[in-house]
């Protein structure tokens, strides 16, 4: 076939499906557009879901005639001027497609007057052609129109969705980016009816409530990170205000409403691994202001990606900061300064010292990556009370400390899976199994840290069989297992005997232990060590005191002093809670006695 030279008119159509997909590239890229313009109030108004109309107006710079001419032109834009202008973006849009793109598949009408200006410019187009330039007037900024959208596209039409399915694009993309700009105020109508508005206001935490509702607002966490290169302010749900669902997690990167990249998701999601069930999700909102020439906005059509130039610094920082305030007792709001050394590069390792938080309790770093802080002062059973630690309920608060140990009274056991508690004014009613797995995996943890594993030998060695791609993942893992004390050897083609095991686990049926174990790797098969050494634990301490086993006096008092001495008491290794308390306050209120 002959080589063709694409008409301007085509290619002109491709670059357009390339940036405007549907609806809402268009409502995103006007009102960047607006932002870019310095615009204090943006107002949207659709009709058909923005298949008839879409109007973007602005309080903004607006634009000379010369301006507007060059406006709608392929690659013309005032944000750079040159390739190196990439590494320093501090606008929204850069590329300069965006309005030419728009045109090219649409009536497009734009009203603008320039600040300082006595009378405004009105250009008008047909499918990017028979452009024209006339005066008009008009207040100072900008008004886009957009009207019949892919009237001359017709196979870009039939793949939009139904109007709601499109209208709640538009929704969610618009109340994005009024959530990274809480300081500018937002309009939204749809067939003349407002959708949405958000006030102007210095508060993100109440712009987030005017947008995702105050119950959602008001169980929220936030922690501050400052550094000259990057600085975090993040928002999130604590243990116990996790979602069925990911539907609140943002981030923002200089304002800009992005797509979470999937170290950070994996981030996020280790962060909370002990804090909530396996099967819930947190909401999170992440602010990053970072210097531009540290990321790459540049990897996208429509900018919805974002490349950090040192994604192990940023994963360690938010990791960090999120779990530190997840295994606090209380939830605090936390603001942390962190002072560099001569290097100020964000390659340069973080030492996140002087926590502070309205307690005024210092916090400081451990070593190792099971824990992320810890307070100063080790946490003491004999220094404070059941009521310090048992802070899993719906209300996180401190309480004085007291004697634990002289005024516990185990009343019993119920349902064969619950243990009753009474602490003074409080009754506390403990999961047995999740309590007993939150002490042996600590207990197990610490042993290792400490190279003091004491192991149960066995006097006959167990043997078992596994299937071929079991094998494969045991015997690629087999030296992981002997340094976490299950002592496993090769008998055979796909046959294995266990010679020993960690004392602690009991008495336990370590060859199923050993093959859900198996099983759990074989499914994650870009699990990282570290990963694998923590399945390995996790899975091994499932064996704990089960619901439906018999707990002596002795066994629960133990457990429970057990518990109280973990860095985690408040959650099983899985997520699940430990504990449950009502106050006599809450009994008395509820048989009317107050």
């Amino acid at each position: 076939m002959p080589i063709n030279i694409l008409s301007q008119e085509t290619i002109n159509k491709i670059a357009a499906g390339e940036v405007v997909e549907r609806p809402l590239n268009v409502v995103k890229e006007l009102v960047e557009n607006s932002l870019d313009a310095f615009a204090s109030s943006v107002t949207v108004e659709i009709e058909k879901a923005g298949k008839n109309l879409i109007r973007v107006s602005d309080n903004g710079c607006g634009m000379d005639k010369k301006d507007l001419e060059l406006s709608i032109l392929r690659h013309a834009t005032s944000k750079i001027e040159n390739f190196e202008d990439l590494s320093h973006i501090h606008t929204m849009g850069f590329r300069g497609e965006a309005l030419s793109s728009i045109a090219a598949v649409s009536n497009f009408d734009v009203k603008t007057r320039k600040k300082g200006e006595s009378s405004g410019w009105k250009l008008s187009s047909n499918g990017g052609k028979n452009v024209s330039v006339v005066p008009c007037s008009g207040s100072e900024g900008t008004i886009t129109e957009v009207r019949d959208l892919f009237f001359n596209v017709p196979a870009r039409q039939k793949f939009l969705k139904s109007d709601s399915t499109e209208r709640s694009r538009i929704i969610s993309s618009f109340e994005e980016i009024a959530l990274a700009n809480p300081e500018i105020s937002f309009k939204m109508f749809s067939e003349n009816k407002t959708v949405f508005s958000a006030s102007k206001t210095n508060n993100k935490l109440e712009r987030i409530s005017d947008i995702l509702g105050k119950d959602f607002a008001k169980n929220l966490k936030r922690a501050e990170v400052e550094h000259p290169k990057v600085a975090l302010d993040i928002y999130f749900t604590g243990r116990d205000n996790s979602l069925a669902n990911k539907k609140y997690q943002y981030l923002f990167v200089n304002s800009r409403p992005v797509n979470y990249p999937k170290w950070l998701t994996h981030c996020v999601y280790q962060a909370y691994r002990e804090s909530i069930p396996h099967d819930m999700h947190p909401g999170i909102l992440i602010y990053i202001t970072i210097d531009p020439s540290e990321i790459d906005v540049n990897i996208h059509p429509t900018k919805k990606e974002v490349k950090f130039a040192d994604e192990q610094s940023m994963y360690d920082i938010v990791y960090k900061i999120i779990k530190n305030t997840l295994v606090s007792h209380s939830y605090p709001e936390i603001k942390i300064n962190i002072e560099p050394k001569e290097d100020v590069a964000l390659k340069t390792p973080y030492t996140l010292n002087n926590f502070t938080h309205q307690h005024k309790e210092n916090y400081s770093l451990r070593k190792d990556d099971n824990v992320v802080a810890e307070p100063i002062s080790k946490y003491n059973p004999k220094n404070y009370s059941i009521d310090k630690y048992a802070n899993v309920f719906a209300r996180q608060q401190e309480f004085s400390p007291e004697s634990f140990d002289e005024n516990i009274k185990v009343l019993g056991q119920t349902f064969g899976t619950y243990i009753v508690v009474e602490n003074k004014d409080n009754l506390y009613i403990f999961d047995q199994h999740a309590a007993a797995e939150r002490v042996r995996y600590e207990a197990y943890l610490s042993q290792i840290k400490t190279q003091s594993l004491k192991m149960q030998q066995l006097l006959i060695p167990e043997t078992f069989d596994i299937s071929p791609s079991g094998a494969a993942v045991l015997k690629a893992n087999i030296a992981l297992f002997n340094e976490l004390g299950i002592i496993i050897e090769e008998f055979g083609h796909n046959s294995f005997r266990i010679t020993a095991y960690p004392a602690l686990l009991g008495t336990v049926a370590i060859e199923q232990i050993i093959k859900t174990i198996v099983s759990d790797i074989e499914d994650d098969k870009n699990a990282e060590m570290k990963e694998k050494t923590d399945k390995i634990i996790r899975c091994a301490c499932r064996s704990s005191i089960k619901a439906g086993d018999s707990v002596s006096f002795i066994e629960t008092k133990k457990m429970i002093s057990d518990l109280f001495k973990c860095n985690h008491p408040f959650t099983c290794p899985h997520g699940r809670p430990t504990a449950y308390r009502i106050s006599l306050n809450e009994l008395e209120k509820f048989f009317k006695r107050k």
